[in-house]
């Protein structure tokens, strides 16, 4: 039998960073994470985030070992619908051939990420999952036989909430995501996080109910 390999698509956010934490702690799956350096116009942080990533894979690894790889990905353009999840798709397709066992892609939605009427609509399409087994289609044989074509959604499937998992996670774990959009600096140069965006009033929030 196989061994099982859990791709986790890793962005260095607070989702990605449970999925990833949740997998090392509670499967004895193989884990490859793979942080995709999104600079997109609208997406300015991207240093941050790249930094975000390998300091919780850094963390991570005292758990237990798994392999992690980097790519990047620049689009020029601010509006493209889905521009995350296929360019998770896109990038995993390369990935995946190269990994052992039988490979199966994870990615970190959760259920908030359906409050915008544009994505419960691609989800009710399942255009993710049709890119996915054409991705996997175009893979020249044998190299794809090993990928599974189903997708793991673990988030929703767990019924998460942000506030669950910023409990669920240890508390240096959750302050190495990127999940700040306003991070300050003080008079030494050492940032901050502002306290008041949505993030920062979601982590505060979760960790007084705790």
């Amino acid at each position: 039998m196989k061994q099982k390999t859990v791709l986790v698509m890793l962005s260095g956010g607070l989702d990605s960073c449970y999925m990833l934490y949740y997998y090392l702690t509670q499967t004895d799956y193989a884990i490859h994470a793979h942080h995709i350096s999104l600079r997109y116009p609208s997406e300015p942080r991207w240093e941050e985030e790249d930094t975000a990533s390998r300091k919780i894979v850094e963390y991570c690894r005292s758990i237990r070992a798994f392999d992690y790889s980097e790519s990047r990905c620049d689009i020029g353009f601010k509006h493209y619908v889905g521009r995350d999840s296929d360019t998770q798709l896109l990038m995993a397709a390369k990935v995946a051939p190269n990994l052992r066992g039988e490979v199966h892609l994870a990615i970190g939605w959760e259920k908030s990420d359906f409050e915008l009427e544009v994505n419960r609509q691609r989800a009710k399409n399942h255009v993710t999952e049709n890119l996915w087994n054409a991705l996997c289609d175009s893979i020249d044989y044998p190299l794809g036989e090993h990928i599974s074509r189903k997708i793991l959604f673990p988030l929703i499937e767990m019924d998460l909430d942000k506030s669950q998992m910023i409990a669920a996670l240890p508390d240096e774990l959750v302050d190495m995501t990127w999940s700040c959009r306003r991070p300050q600096k003080d008079e030494h140069g050492v940032i901050y996080y502002c306290g008041i965006c949505k993030p920062c009033q979601t982590i505060r929030a979760a960790r007084e109910i705790v």
